[in-house]
Parts: C-alpha cells; sequence; structure tokens
C-alpha cells in the first residue's frame, strides 16, 4: 500500500506559505514604492500636423505597403492614446504596420483651461476633419480608413455621417452608440436622475482626469484595489511581467481632463438623450443622420467590455446605410481589446486582413510621408 504521508498538509507547510505570501507582499511594496522606470509608445513616428494641443503622428513603416489608404487611428479624449501602443508585442499600431498598413493616429494632447468651451463640432468638424485632410494630403489618397476606440469611435461615427466623402473604411471598436441600456454601471449612473452634467461642468470647467478615475476605479472596486496587488504579488518575481504591469499602471494614471462643453454635450445627447441613435443628434448645426454612412464599416465589441456593454455598442451596425458591414467580438474586456495577449492572436490580424480587402491600392504622391510638421489654426493656448 502506496504511503500517503506526502499528501498531508503540515503546521510547517502553512507557515511556509504565510512566509513565502509575506516576502512577495514586501516585494510588491518595493515595487510600488520605488518603481522601475518602463517605456510606453515607442513605435516610431514622425509629427506632421499639429494644431493647439493636437498633434498628428505618422508612424514609420515596418512592412512593404500592402494597402494604399491610410488608417487614422481616433482615440478617446480621456486618458492617453499610447495604449494602443503600449509595448512592442501588445501594440496595435505595430500590430497593422507589420501587415503593409500606414497608420496615423490623433494625439489630443492636456486641453488647458483655454479650452473648456470647445464643443463636439470642434472636435469632428474641426480637428478631425483637418487632421484627416492633412492625411490625405500628405497620402495622396482622397479618403482615408478611420479607425476609433472608445469614445473617439463615437467621434468618427459622427464625423463619417457628417463628412462621408472623406472615409473609405469605417472601424469603431468599443464605442458608446446607444446610451439607455440597462447593461453596464457607467451608463446607469449617467442617466439624467443620477447625474447632473450641468452643474458638473458649471463648477469645473475642465473635467479633471481624477474625476474620471474615481468613477472607473468604484465600477469593480475589488477588482481595481486589492485584486491589483494580488496581481502584482503573483507575479512580483517576474520582471518582464512587472514591467508590463506597469506600463498598465502607468496609463490608467496618465489621465487628461476633457473639455467642458464638450462633455456637456457628449453626456447629454449621446447617453441620456440617446439622440444619435433616434437621429436627433446635431453637430455645428448639422443632424447626424447614420443613414449616410455608406461606406465599408467594421464594429469590434469586447463581449466582457463593462465599460461599453456589447448592447451599447451593437445597434451601429443597423443604423448605418453601408450593404458592407461585419462585426468582430472577442471574449476580452474594454482595454483587452487593444492589449490583450488574444487579442493580438485572434482579433488584429483579422482587423488588419479586413482593412487591406477594402483598401486602395498603394500610390505614388501627396506630401510625403515624413516631412516637417505643418502647423494649423491655433484654437486656445
Amino acid at each position: 500500500m502506496a504511503s500517503t504521508e506526502a499528501s498531508v498538509p503540515t503546521a510547517g507547510d502553512g507557515m511556509e506559505s504565510m512566509a513565502d505570501a509575506a516576502a512577495r507582499a514586501m516585494r510588491a511594496q518595493l515595487v510600488l514604492l520605488s518603481p522601475p522606470e518602463v517605456d510606453v509608445g515607442t513605435t516610431p513616428s514622425d509629427v506632421v500636423y499639429t494644431e493647439n494641443k493636437l498633434r498628428l503622428l505618422h508612424y514609420r513603416p515596418l512592412a512593404e505597403a500592402r494597402a494604399g489608404t491610410p488608417v487614422l487611428v481616433v482615440y478617446a479624449l480621456i486618458n492617453k492614446p499610447y495604449i494602443l501602443d503600449l509595448q512592442s508585442d501588445r501594440s496595435v499600431v505595430r500590430s497593422l504596420l507589420s501587415r503593409g498598413l500606414d497608420v496615423y493616429l490623433i494625439d489630443w494632447g492636456v486641453p488647458s483651461d483655454a479650452d473648456r468651451h470647445l464643443t463636439l463640432a470642434d472636435y469632428v468638424d474641426g480637428y478631425i476633419d483637418r487632421s484627416v485632410d492633412a492625411v490625405r494630403e500628405m497620402s495622396g489618397h482622397d479618403r482615408v480608413s478611420v479607425l476609433g476606440y472608445c469614445m473617439g469611435g463615437t467621434l468618427s461615427v459622427m464625423y463619417a455621417a457628417l463628412h462621408p466623402e472623406k472615409v473609405r473604411n469605417l472601424l469603431v471598436m468599443a464605442a458608446p452608440i446607444k446610451g439607455d441600456t440597462g447593461e453596464g454601471l457607467l451608463h446607469i449612473w449617467s442617466r439624467p436622475e443620477h447625474f447632473d452634467v450641468d452643474r458638473v461642468v458649471d463648477a469645473l470647467g475642465n473635467v479633471p482626469a481624477e474625476f474620471f478615475n474615481l468613477g472607473y476605479n468604484i465600477l469593480e472596486p475589488v477588482l481595481n484595489n486589492a485584486g491589483k496587488v494580488a496581481r502584482l504579488m503573483d507575479i512580483v518575481d517576474d520582471e518582464e511581467a512587472v514591467r508590463n504591469y506597469l506600463r498598465m499602471e502607468r496609463w490608467v494614471g496618465d489621465g487628461i481632463p476633457v473639455a467642458g462643453e464638450t462633455l456637456r454635450q457628449f453626456v447629454k445627447d449621446v447617453y441620456q438623450r440617446d439622440a444619435l441613435v433616434g437621429g436627433a443628434m446635431r453637430v455645428g448645426g448639422r443632424r447626424v443622420d447614420l443613414g449616410r454612412i455608406d461606406m465599408p464599416v467594421l464594429s469590434i465589441i469586447g463581449e466582457r467590455d463593462h465599460l461599453v456593454p456589447p448592447s451599447s455598442s451593437r445597434p451601429l451596425n443597423g443604423l448605418v446605410g453601408s450593404d458592407d458591414k461585419d462585426m468582430f467580438v472577442l471574449d476580452a474586456g474594454h482595454i483587452g481589446l487593444s492589449v490583450g495577449s488574444r487579442a493580438h492572436r485572434e482579433l488584429w490580424p483579422k482587423v488588419a486582413d479586413w482593412l487591406r480587402a477594402r483598401s486602395d491600392p498603394p500610390r505614388r504622391g501627396g506630401r510625403g510621408a515624413h516631412g516637417g510638421a505643418r502647423e494649423g489654426a491655433a484654437r486656445g493656448e
């Protein structure tokens, strides 16, 4: 009969486990108190257009061009866009570049008090439109593919509806489209009976990053607090894993304020009035008619997205006027769509293939890829 002594835990085993946990907790605390430097947003790029705080980045190619139509990435007005280029092996930017796509990205910069009166029209008909024109001029292509993420996806939808003649393809990733949904605490908390956006904007002007960070933190309080510490304790002896962890933490803490008037209109029209879905949304005096979106459309949705639940994003494909529309759904959360290993294994190769199949061939012309930055009309300082 085989002995079972090895499988019986002893008091010594428990003490050893407690001592090991305490030691890992101490090492994790030292990491948090004195974190090593980590690099983010390292894919080589050139600033090719500036306006106010905005910088338009053009990424240098990593592979031979396989599609001519340039891709303009439009990120949210909250946080910084390097989540799309967080680290070399989990970079949406690198994933597209490595498959022969020509990639530009709008870096909104940090708005100052002088920008508090900027409206959705300033962003959609102003900054995005002039960035698109800059890309068109430099690339020699009349139309660009627009990839919008989160709030940037919603802005991209507005842009494509108002300027369809300039958009070759529209890709919308984890974007709030339908505000009236019972899923997701963020949507519920944004209802007018819970959130008086007028009082917030009137009191604060630009709404600071701390306001949003607090809200996001309490959406999943255990995961966003104790869960993070537990995760760090698990990986504390893996140097590269710790650096990956710190890159994400750096991004989470690297929020930026949002122009007050833009947030006021966005919350009221998109979340509280459901005006984008209902056809009542107006930007710069013009109605945002989603039926005018007649170019190919790809909706990218995270099945476990707790910030923008699938029920908010899914309606888009049924509202656009395009006959060519697809939806890629991944078992991932809001951020996992951009930095998750599964996303880079399964999602982004498919997105690149989808784009290449709907892009015009490479062509010569335009101002050239890496000339000096040109400057747009200044708005605020």
